[in-house]
């Protein structure tokens, strides 16, 4: 049975269902009882036995053809599937991975159905945001039902429990690094050795501009090597790049010297070990790192109290405060999702809400939009229209919502404080002076 066959097979008859039979298909499995012999009594599962892969298909035994050496499917695994290839395609043929197959049946499908369309690229933060946004609504009163194309609370909260079936498998979904991800090629250190001379020979191992530009220069050459490499998909973030491999395997950096008055560049990485000279340079490094983050995370938090004491006992109390007065929003094609749900104030003083169809149609145009801001509700309350409809029915829990703003600033700034390194920027004087 060749791969494909059994993948239609397993996913018709919802062989993801059981969490073991999804890692039998995506593992790679020792041909003994304790790894692969655990499989065969699960159903749906596959198993390797005489080093050919084996399931279970319509009570009979069957082999499937693939490499042992590998997992049956991997994630990236791309096919062509027809379009009568599983309901969640609504009869439409794709060329898809078998990961993105595999999501979209767990976390779409079994939990939306035709509601959703086959989505064939990355799952991101901002599309599963935009896909519940536009689906949920309120849970139906007794003797109504969901309307067509829409989602309950309850139905979307389906999708977390799935997300959480999902959990505890990553580790599966991110292929293993290979050899070149423990070294560089001889190319890059040959081109490290050249920029390091000519650095010397021009004085200028500890000009904070001459040195990062070499290691920029490096990391771009390891970056290309590595994105097309066997390990491409390894990296799930540019700073294992850009800052881990960059430290461990091309230079430390440059940075400031023990008098603060000037800068001292590490040509040596982590893996050739630290320079015994500078040592009081790492050591100084080292103790900055810790306490700007430190700091961060104290300063961060308590501002975060400060915004909690100022919106926790604000609430939605009106309906429409009445107010003319708005926010000069200029619309544009990468935003206008965000203000979907929002009010705008036409040229009229009418307040409408802003459907995908009026955001779209705006884009371009600079429009009045009604705003906490601006909201006329007495005694620091606020309105439904000047909130929005995700805000404005939160009622009493206003402050449930809004502390994610904090959250989410205290949690920029700790991010920020954990970003080390140093890199080289164009800078237009005269801007930079207005």
């Amino acid at each position: 049975m060749n791969k494909l066959a059994y993948l239609k097979y397993w996913l018709a008859n919802q062989g993801y269902a059981e969490k073991a039979a999804v890692q039998s298909v995506i593992s790679i499995q020792f041909e003994d009882e304790d790894s692969s012999g655990q499989f065969k009594n699960v159903p749906h599962a596959v198993w390797v036995e005489d080093g050919v892969y084996y399931a279970n298909v319509d009570g009979g035994k069957m082999s499937i053809e693939g490499d042992i050496e590998r997992p049956l499917f991997e994630m990236d695994d791309f096919f062509e599937f027809p379009a009568d290839f599983h309901p969640v395609l609504q009869g439409k043929a794709v060329g898809s991975t078998f990961g993105l197959m595999l999501f979209n049946i767990i976390l779409f499908w079994e939990v939306f159905g035709a509601k959703v369309q086959y989505v064939n690229r990355d799952f991101t933060k901002d599309l599963i945001q935009g896909l519940l946004r536009d689906l949920m609504v309120d849970n139906p009163e007794e003797g109504q039902e969901v309307p067509e194309g829409k989602a309950s609370v309850d139905d979307c909260m389906k999708f977390t429990r799935h997300c959480y079936f999902l959990e505890g498998l990553g580790t599966y979904f991110v292929k293993p690094g290979g050899l070149d991800t423990l070294s560089l090629s001889p190319a890059i250190l040959k081109r490290k050795e050249e920029l390091l001379k000519q650095l010397e020979a021009d004085g200028k191992v500890n000009d904070p501009v001459a040195f990062t530009k070499m290691l920029e220069e490096l990391v771009e050459m390891d970056r290309k090597e590595q994105l097309s490499g066997p390990s491409a998909n390894f990296y799930i973030n540019d700073k294992f790049i850009s800052n881990a491999r960059k430290r461990m395997f091309l230079a430390f950096g440059i940075e400031p010297n023990p008098t603060g008055d000037g800068w001292v560049g590490l040509p040596r990485s982590l893996d050739q070990g630290a320079d015994p000279e500078q040592i009081v340079t790492y050591i100084n490094t080292a103790v900055a790192g810790a306490y700007s983050r430190s700091m961060a995370t104290g300063e961060g938090g308590a501002q975060v109290k400060d915004i909690l004491k100022l919106v926790g006992r604000r609430r939605i109390a009106d309906i429409d405060c009445g107010t003319k007065l708005g926010e000069i929003v200029y619309m544009m094609e990468q935003t206008y999702k965000g203000w979907i749900g929002m009010y705008q104030i036409t040229e009229k003083g009418e307040s409408v809400l802003i459907t995908p169809e009026v955001a779209k149609a705006n884009i371009g145009k600079v429009i009045t939009i009604r705003s906490v801001d601006l909201c006329g509700t007495p005694e620091g309350n606020y309105c439904q229209m000047c909130s929005g409809n995700g805000l404005g029915k939160y009622g009493n829990r206003l402050s449930a919502e809004v502390v994610r703003v904090p959250t989410e600033s205290m949690l920029r700034r700790m991010k920020a404080a954990h970003t080390a390194g140093s890199k080289t920027g164009r800078m237009n004087l005269a801007t930079a002076i207005k």
